[in-house]
């Protein structure tokens, strides 16, 4: 996978390309310590799919903050690569996709609910 990538297009993001950058792994406990992520990157390799996640940094896309020719360049930290097949993939998918759509059902009827699962 390039470490320069066009991103996808998200809502409300100017960013239009991201610089990516590998932090290394650390030990944590997904329990305790839930891995956050603003942003993903997929790409097949043969017949696998990897996916990056991790976070673009704020900074890297405040204009008051970055050099004027890196506007629109976010600072994709991979905080972890995730690879699978083909059909991993669109489970994952169709499993987030049924978390959203639950989420919408829901949304107005059960404000301050506590998490639920699929």
């Amino acid at each position: 996978m390039s470490d320069n990538e066009t991103a996808s297009r998200q809502e409300g993001t100017i960013i239009t390309r991201v610089e990516k950058r590998i932090i290394p792994h650390e030990y944590s406990d997904p329990v305790v310590e839930p891995l956050f992520i603003n942003f993903a990157h997929g790409a097949f390799f043969g017949e696998d799919v990897y996916l990056d996640v991790g976070v673009v940094t704020l900074e890297s896309v405040d204009p008051d903050k970055v050099d004027k020719d890196k506007i629109g360049v976010g600072d994709f930290a991979v905080l972890n690569r995730l690879v699978m097949s083909k059909r991993t993939a669109i489970a994952l998918r169709d499993q987030i996709d049924n978390v959203l759509g639950h989420k919408v059902r829901l949304e107005g009827s059960q404000k301050g609910a506590h998490p639920q699962t699929t």
